[in-house]
């Protein structure tokens, strides 16, 4: 498994492997991509942190928390309280449902959240999902 990493040198960003070679399909376009990267990382970490005592970790943030059921996961250790989920979505329905259960919680839990709603995550707005 070759491990890609990211390099800043004198002339800009610059995507390499260990070896030395570039990085096969990555591209860094500018700062935007790099800070959402940045950002990306460290917000996974951090679930996953959270998420280790339950055996569940966040490998992809656009796709993992789609159907509501790691998100609802995080809040409930957060919270430590069980939340009512659809426990085996098998429709954007039911994956909407569960998000939106889990923003109501964190709601109710006095913390405002901006411009984000239920369709955003189950869409994989990566952007919004990291605000």
């Amino acid at each position: 498994k070759m491990t890609e990493e990211l390099r800043i040198s004198h002339s800009g960003l610059v995507a390499r492997s260990p070896e030395g070679h570039a990085a096969k399909g990555m591209q860094i376009k500018g700062q935007e991509e790099l800070w959402i990267e940045i950002q990306a990382h460290t917000f996974r970490n951090w679930v996953n942190e959270h998420l280790k005592p339950v055996g569940l970790a966040v490998l992809d943030l656009e796709r993992d928390l789609s159907d509501g059921l790691k998100l609802i996961a995080l809040v409930e250790i957060l919270q430590k309280r069980k939340i009512k989920k659809v426990a085996r979505p098998v429709n954007q329905h039911q994956c909407l449902e569960n998000v939106q259960t889990a923003l109501n919680a964190i709601a109710n839990d006095g913390i405002k959240l901006v411009n984000i709603g239920n369709e955003d995550i189950v869409n994989g707005n990566l952007k919004l999902i990291l605000g």
